[in-house]
C-alpha cells in the first residue's frame, strides 16, 4: 500500500471548493417550468413534490424554480391546484 506522501495528485482533477462536479441539468430539460404568479395562491405543493428539491420560497412567500436544479420532469405542473405553473419548449 502507498503512502500518502507517494501518491500524486492531479490538481486540475479535483474539484473546486470540494465540490463535486455538477452534471449541466439544462442540457437533459425539453420543457421549462415557468410560475404565473399572478394564480399563484402559495399551496407549495410544486415545492413538497419536486423530486429535485428544485424549489425555493422567496421572502414575499411565492416559489421561486431554482434552474440549477430542475430538470424539467414538470411534477410541479401536474401537482399545482391552480395550474400556476406552465411549460415552455426549450428551442
Amino acid at each position: 500500500m502507498k503512502s500518502e506522501g507517494e501518491m500524486k495528485y492531479d490538481e486540475k482533477k479535483l474539484p473546486v471548493g470540494g465540490e463535486p462536479d455538477k452534471p449541466d441539468v439544462s442540457k437533459w430539460r425539453v420543457f421549462t417550468p415557468k410560475i404565473d404568479l399572478k394564480t399563484c395562491t402559495k399551496d407549495y405543493s410544486c415545492v413538497v413534490f419536486c423530486p429535485h428539491n428544485a424549489f425555493d420560497v422567496r421572502k414575499d412567500g411565492y416559489p421561486q424554480i431554482n434552474y440549477d436544479r430542475c430538470t424539467g420532469c414538470l411534477v410541479c405542473l401536474r401537482v399545482c391546484p391552480v395550474s400556476a405553473i406552465f411549460e415552455e419548449k426549450n428551442i
